[in-house]
């Protein structure tokens, strides 16, 4: 049985973002802006307040917040909405500013800590109109369910889902991100490849989600390089945006797997780049998993350009991690997690085990499997296969 929900209604394509002010106008009166100070952002909010003050829309600006965000910085967020008496939040910017506009959304209305929501307490008052604009094309947050907040306090990081989080309306404009410096470029891009590799092979992916997942893999592989190698070109630019978003679609159906499972907890001991957490990881995990569905992996290969024709499906399912470890070489990155500074950790170990951590994964993963996948991924080589044949 096949199941595909998407109440978010998005406007794609270069120039959408004229859309906003009459977009807003449909849903309020007064809109709390959610962004960070960055000076890559500052014309872009600029000519958001242009474009919804010229709707004779009132707007506020909420500019606190940076990767990873954390649980008391949504709050204050809420708090800021609920006194300014904003009735939409608008969130513009990469994921983890559109992570922070759905929560402050609810809270604003619920007048409670996120954490708490996070930890399970319900929403019952529903959320104030959301809007989200992303800068970045990586995340797919601007059509998911999933926001994912830290407390650093207790060094744990959440990823969790209500409907609520799903935004009202999305205006994904691939000129916004024209201004990503190519580190950014690379890492948000792996991080969409990742979101549609783990969606095409956990046990929850369908024929929605796959025929979803294959064409962003396609896009991000003939896109990526040319995207971070050079960043004005508009059409990959557009292309990987668009990957990001059906990748947003992809996990919002079929969820992530042990990319996320890891890199989450990586980032909420380390506070480290996400992109960076999940994407370095992607071949140890993705050889993990391999016998679990040869012929998904044998696909990926194809998708991602290898040539395959008259290997065995085991054969052609090899060169997937093989692909996307030369991907990563290829644009820069890192090799392995050693190199962003992180190292084994028992509380990185702790954080993996929770119960029903790999409840999305073909393949069940035990305190030993995760330990060994994180000893992978520390390598330059990023490989499972490594120290386990």
């Amino acid at each position: 049985m096949n199941s595909f929900f998407l109440p978010t209604r998005f406007e794609f394509g270069i120039g959408s973002f004229s859309l906003l002010g009459t977009e807003v106008k449909k849903l309020g009166g007064c809109a709390l802006i959610v962004s960070y100070k960055d000076n890559s952002l500052k014309h872009y909010v600029q000519q958001a307040e242009e474009l919804l003050q010229r709707e004779g829309i009132k707007t506020i600006l909420f500019e606190e917040v940076e990767a990873n965000p954390e649980h008391e910085m949504v709050n204050r967020g809420g708090m800021m909405a609920q006194s300014q008496k904003c009735d939409v939040i608008i969130g513009l910017g990469g994921g983890s500013v559109m992570d922070t506009a759905k929560a402050i959304a609810v809270i604003a209305k619920e007048n409670i800590d996120i954490w708490e929501i996070a930890c399970g307490c319900k929403i019952s008052k529903g959320r104030n109109a959301l809007v989200l604009i992303p800068t970045t094309a990586g995340t797919g947050s601007e059509v998911t369910q999933y926001t994912v907040i830290s407390n650093r306090k207790l060094k744990r990081k959440e990823g969790f889902a209500r409907k609520e989080f799903y935004a009202d309306v999305s205006i994904i404009d691939p000129t916004l991100t024209i201004g990503m410096p190519p580190f950014v470029t690379a890492e948000t891009g792996m991080d969409a490849l990742t979101h549609a590799i783990e969606a095409y092979t956990t046990k929850y992916a369908n024929i929605i989600t796959d025929i979803v997942a294959e064409k962003t893999i396609e896009l991000i592989a003939n896109n990526l390089r040319r995207a971070v190698f050079n960043g004005r070109d508009i059409n990959a630019r557009s292309a990987m945006l668009l990957a990001s978003t059906l990748a947003g679609i992809a996990i919002t159906h079929a969820d992530t797997s042990l990319c996320h499972v890891i890199g989450e907890a990586i980032g909420a001991v380390y506070n480290s780049s996400h992109g960076l957490n999940v994407s370095l990881t992607l071949p140890a995990v993705m050889e993990f998993n391999l016998g679990s569905n040869l012929e998904k992996f044998a696909k990926i290969s194809m998708l991602m350009g290898e040539k395959i024709n008259g290997l065995s499906i085991r054969e052609a399912a090899i060169k997937a991690p093989r692909a996307v470890r030369q991907l990563i070489i290829d644009i820069g990155m890192s090799k392995g997690l050693a190199e962003i500074g992180i190292k084994e950790s028992d509380e990185v170990l702790a954080l993996c085990t929770r119960p029903g951590s790999d409840a999305a994964n073909r393949r069940s993963a035990s305190y030993e499997d995760f330990k060994q996948l994180i000893k992978g991924s520390l390598s330059k080589n990023m490989s499972y296969w490594e120290n386990n044949n």
